[in-house]
């Protein structure tokens, strides 16, 4: 669980001043498609999802709030900026200003709002029916907001404040998937119909929650060696990389994409397909830096986000297709994937930004479109 960082906390000491990019301007060969600007001022965008009628689903982990306190050193300041969002239909616009549907959700961050950490997922097959995973920790002394959120699982409707469903922290306080120590990081959450699953990213875990609240463990992911992850003492004495799972989504054939930010060491970040029932590992996806998000289409391709990939280290895409060679895109601090029917491809770009951009131009949190031909 050495995660250094599990995703969520730790990056925000990572990116004070993440890339700021627009989608480029479009390459010369004109058979490639550039990247599309969906939707704008996002207050730092972390997972996407899609309801069955093609609605997309945003969690904004929000900016913070007006209540500070020092924490460890630091200035910590949390609020109830936290929301999610949608996009109606997705495919068709561009730059609009995504409807906020769920709000009042706790959000913990420095002054300045970047990367703020929150909801940093919500998934939904229809509006009325939103889940979210929430990691928060209020600091002791400020009163009057909803601590009963922090660490839980929450489940919300379009319009209506959110409710808790289950006790993440509590069931890996009690449980340790992992056996490596008590850690609970609620970071990605996927509605598959009969349950819901939720990676949590610190426990290296991910765990399923029946429609009675009851929590069960989905999978264990497996410690990663090899490269750089050989040469680091792991919290159970092994030279290990933690696994990290940091995104959730479906396969092209109903089963369960899980990415891992692999510790942030280049080359350990991993892609798994899981087996929907029993959270059986079908396939892995290996050679990533820092996983946040990836996404299968119904041809097979993957695309997986990297948080710091690229030779510069502000983030790419990377298209892994059925057949032939890897290909990327630069994204700027990209975040959640998710991929349409038609096979348009959604990530959240500035996924560390607040909606008012962090003083330079297009830095605010936004979400792309882009397709196969962007790459």
């Amino acid at each position: 669980m050495c995660a250094a960082a599990t995703a969520g906390l730790a990056v925000t000491t990572l990116v004070i001043s993440p890339a700021a990019a627009a989608p480029p301007a479009g390459p010369a060969d004109a058979s490639r498609l550039a990247p599309v600007p969906v939707a704008r001022q996002l207050d730092n965008p972390r997972q996407l999802d899609m309801t069955s009628d093609g609605v997309l689903v945003i969690a904004e982990s929000g900016t913070g709030g007006d209540d500070c306190a020092d924490v460890g050193g630091d200035t910590v300041c949390v609020g109830t900026t936290g929301a999610v969002s949608i996009v109606r239909h997705p495919a068709k616009v561009q730059g609009v200003t995504a409807e906020r549907v769920v709000t009042g959700l706790l959000s913990e961050a420095g002054p300045s709002g970047i990367g703020a950490t929150g909801n940093d997922a919500a998934s939904a097959r229809t509006l009325g029916r939103i889940y979210i995973a929430k990691d928060v920790d209020v600091p002791d002394g400020i009163t009057g907001l909803p601590e009963e959120q922090e660490g839980k699982l929450l489940r919300a409707a379009a319009g209506r404040p959110a409710s808790v469903v289950a006790d993440i922290r509590a069931f890996e306080a009690a449980n340790d998937p992992d056996g490596q120590g008590v850690e609970s990081n609620p970071y990605a959450v996927l509605d598959i119909g009969d349950k819901v699953l939720v990676a949590d990213a610190a426990a290296n875990a991910v765990l399923a929650v029946d429609r009675r609240g009851r929590i069960s463990v989905f999978a264990v992911l497996p410690t990663i060696t090899g490269g750089a992850c050989d040469t680091r003492l792991n919290q159970d004495g092994s030279y290990s990389c933690d696994p990290v799972p940091t995104a959730l989504s479906f396969s092209r054939d109903g089963d369960v994409i899980v990415g891992g930010l692999g510790s942030l060491v280049p080359g350990a970040g991993r892609v798994w397909e899981l087996d929907h029932r029993t959270g059986a590992i079908q396939q892995t996806w290996t050679g990533f830096t820092g996983v946040t998000g990836a996404a299968q289409d119904q041809a097979g391709n993957l695309y997986a986000s990297e948080l710091f990939g690229g030779d510069d280290g502000s983030g790419q895409l990377v298209m892994v297709p059925k057949n032939g060679a890897r290909a990327t895109l630069p994204v700027p601090s990209p975040a959640g994937v998710v991929v349409d029917q038609r096979g348009n491809v959604y990530v959240a770009a500035n996924s560390l930004s607040p909606g008012t951009g962090i003083g330079a131009p297009d830095s605010d949190g936004q979400v792309w479109r882009l397709t196969k031909r962007s790459f």
